[in-house]
């Protein structure tokens, strides 16, 4: 349980920084989105670089019982997914992310899952 308490303690805050950054600076992001569309070697490295991170996730934490193991096992199995949609449809993938509500959506997420996994890991 102590290691995935420590992934929880990184995973958390990155992902709640990151979704308020992402609820604040919507239109920034369409824009980061927008410069992913014209580079596919980024969308390529990036996609790679997810994938790895979702299958080391998954390999080591794949316990789906209600508490820190749950959260972090599903996190990886979206890193896995959201890898090999990079991959092998990045365009749907790109197409999907770039609309400014999306990225509002995409906002809350992070940010919520990242407030869960700081408290269950700093707090419990």
């Amino acid at each position: 349980m102590e290691h995935v308490m420590c992934l929880a303690s990184i995973f958390g805050p990155f992902l709640a920084i990151v979704g308020l950054w992402m609820l604040l600076y919507a239109d920034s992001l369409v824009k980061v989105w927008t410069a992913l569309k014209n580079s596919p070697a980024l969308v390529y490295l990036i996609s790679i670089i997810t994938l790895l991170l979702g299958i080391i996730i998954v390999k080591t934490y794949n316990v789906w019982t209600w508490d820190a193991y749950f959260l972090v096992t599903l996190l990886g199995w979206i890193f896995v997914l959201r890898g090999l949609f990079g991959l092998f449809v990045p365009q749907l993938l790109i197409k999907l992310t770039m609309k400014p509500a999306a990225a509002k959506i995409q906002g809350i997420i992070p940010f919520v899952w990242g407030l869960a996994l700081c408290w269950l890991a700093y707090f419990m």
